[in-house]
């Protein structure tokens, strides 16, 4: 019996051959990604959504800088994503990408109820996250709630979800095809629309961008 019970847990016995059911119902890990892309790209940069939707004027040209910045935002995760996803990394890799990007928002709300920039580049996270005094400043409602739901929450349904398992050539495959199409349109956005929505790796000239040109 303990034999059976054994085999029951191994991963073989979760394998496709032996569970057919479970992986037809487990998420494929594609969906994964492009899903937690978006969540960060809008969610996790929420108090950015709603400093530039508030500066926005009526017309076509301040909602097309939105859109572009949107998408350039979720390729850029998703080629982060592609990256640092793989069989036995893919959860850890998101959950740390989650709570990034949730201590990003929470700096970004920050300075928006201060008045200040809300823009915000991965060098001035880092050095807020240094700084032992800064981390008295997330405690506060808005910092919480925004750790809440941005990371925890999502963090939780993804480590709790099943995902496909996909065999390594076939993962290499995907990945190998989700770095390439990202950059590819990445890049293809950026060439198009540098003129009028700069770099989303560069967020304080996002503003200035937006600001001035619309």
């Amino acid at each position: 019996m303990s034999d059976v019970k054994l085999f029951r847990v191994t991963e073989f016995a979760e394998s496709v051959f032996q569970s057919p059911l479970a992986h037809r119902t487990a998420i494929h890990p594609f969906w994964v990604m492009l899903l937690v892309a978006v969540w960060v790209a809008t969610a996790g940069h929420w108090p950015l959504w709603l400093t530039l939707i508030g500066q926005a004027r009526s017309g076509a040209a301040a909602w097309s800088f939105l859109a572009v910045l949107l998408a350039k935002l979720t390729l850029s995760v998703l080629l982060l994503l592609g990256l640092t996803c793989w069989r036995w990394t893919a959860k850890p890799a998101i959950a740390l990408l989650l709570l990034w990007a949730a201590l990003g928002a929470c700096v970004m709300a920050l300075n928006r109820a201060a008045g200040e920039a809300v823009a915000l580049s991965p060098q001035a996270l880092f050095q807020f996250m240094v700084s032992l005094a800064n981390w008295k400043r997330l405690l506060q409602l808005p910092c919480l709630l925004t750790l809440l739901l941005v990371w925890l929450v999502p963090t939780v349904l993804i480590w709790r979800g099943r995902l496909r398992r996909i065999p390594s050539p076939e993962r290499f495959g995907i990945n190998a095809v989700l770095l390439t199409a990202s950059y590819g349109l990445l890049v293809s956005a950026g060439s198009l629309f540098s003129h009028s929505v700069p770099s989303p790796m560069d967020p304080l000239a996002v503003l200035q961008g937006f600001e001035s040109g619309l």
